[in-house]
């Protein structure tokens, strides 16, 4: 069962309408590529059995691999386009402190934001990535992102944040 809304006619959806309170992570343990992400994709099982961690961590890895999603505000956002996604969702990992997202002198991420896009999907995920986007546009909701202290309270930041129809 998708713990995704369904959207009401007329009902502009927000971020949060495509993670839930399990899957923020507040204060990430992972301090680089393969922590954080393995930390992220273990949030998907835990939150529905049916979703494979193993197999979120190994794409999501190998796609990182080939070209790095770091943004220079400080997020980054690997993602896995997969039958192995059960539905459009992610999950947010905030670090206590930035850190080098790949080799030595690579852009510092505080923010990881690990997207699970359902092969069949053509749209979504393009709307997501510019909400998600638009966090880094905006220096009063960055601060507040990074101040955040609860999953509850990222969760509540998520929910400002409507996508493009």
């Amino acid at each position: 069962m998708s713990s995704n809304p369904l959207p009401d006619a007329g009902k502009i959806l927000t971020l949060a309408d495509f993670t839930s309170e399990a899957l923020i992570l507040p204060t990430m343990q992972g301090c680089d590529i393969p922590g954080a992400i393995l930390e992220l994709s273990n949030t998907f099982q835990k939150s529905d059995v049916q979703w494979d961690a193993q197999k979120l961590n190994y794409i999501a890895l190998d796609r990182e691999q080939q070209m790095s999603t770091a943004m220079e505000f400080g997020a980054a956002f690997p993602h896995v386009r997969s039958n192995a996604c059960l539905r459009l969702q992610f999950a947010l990992g905030r670090a206590p402190v930035p850190f080098e997202w790949g080799r030595a002198g690579s852009l510092k991420v505080q923010f990881v934001f690990l997207n699970a896009v359902p092969v069949s999907d053509t749209t979504g995920y393009l709307k997501l990535l510019t909400g998600m986007a638009r966090i880094g546009k905006d220096p009063t909701l960055l601060a507040q992102f990074r101040t955040a202290v609860t999953a509850r309270e990222l969760l509540e930041l998520l929910s400002r944040i409507p996508l493009r129809k």
